[in-house]
């Protein structure tokens, strides 16, 4: 990677960093709204908040070996982490979400108010009313969690030339990563993670403003 490649880098994963402090006093923030009550979006944000951190770790370690195939898991991860706290954006009370998620049940089988069921692909394109690239990298890192393209090619470290081919298999070979795609892979987890972290936000507010809004009325 060129200077300015591994200058950009370090800048992005500076600020990935960096919002490991972010998570914790949003959170805080968040349960110190409405005097401290306790809703089901609240444990929702919990949860979320805490897989993010765990995934903000788990992404910097795999960047930092050249693990492309584990990194680019990651990355769908947190995007999935954003998918569900858009189902949960989706209900006042959170609690449909909730349960859903304490019983493990598939969001497909919820509807959202007008309707439409809550599959990955609905979730997707309700996101990108607000994030328009959610749609494009979840398909492109779709294929780090199912063995497909990417994981076959994984073994092949170069492109082959005329009727070699050469194959490649340990933790240490196989195909390494780009630079270039390192950097797409951690500006993309950068977004993602800010996005997950404005979501929580947009909760905590708008627990800030129903209990502003039942003041007056009592």
């Amino acid at each position: 990677m060129s200077t300015h490649g591994n200058l950009a880098l370090t800048g992005v994963v500076r600020r990935i960093r960096a919002r490991e402090e972010d998570h914790v006093r949003l959170l805080h923030a968040v349960f110190q709204a409405d005097d401290g009550a306790i809703f089901a979006h609240d444990l929702i944000a919990a949860g979320a908040i805490q897989r993010s951190l765990m995934l903000i770790k788990g992404f910097l370690t795999m960047l930092r070996s050249g693990n492309y195939l584990c990194a680019g898991a990651l990355l769908r991860m947190q995007i999935d982490t954003l998918l569900r706290l858009q189902a949960a954006a989706l209900f006042p009370s959170g609690a449909h979400t909730l349960r859903a998620f304490l019983e493990d049940q598939p969001l497909h089988r919820l509807k959202a108010p007008d309707g439409a069921r809550l599959t990955e692909q609905e979730l997707c394109k309700r996101v990108a009313t607000r994030y328009e690239w959610v749609p494009r990298v979840y398909a492109r890192t779709s294929g780090f969690i199912h063995f497909s393209g990417p994981s076959v090619l994984s073994a092949i470290p170069r492109a082959p030339k005329g009727r070699t081919l050469s194959i490649s298999v340990g933790s240490r070979l196989g195909r390494r990563w780009k630079p270039a795609e390192r950097l797409e892979a951690a500006e993309a987890f950068e977004a993602a993670t800010k996005a997950v972290l404005e979501m929580v936000y947009s909760w905590g507010h708008t627990k800030a403003v129903f209990a502003s809004q039942r003041r007056r009325t009592t």
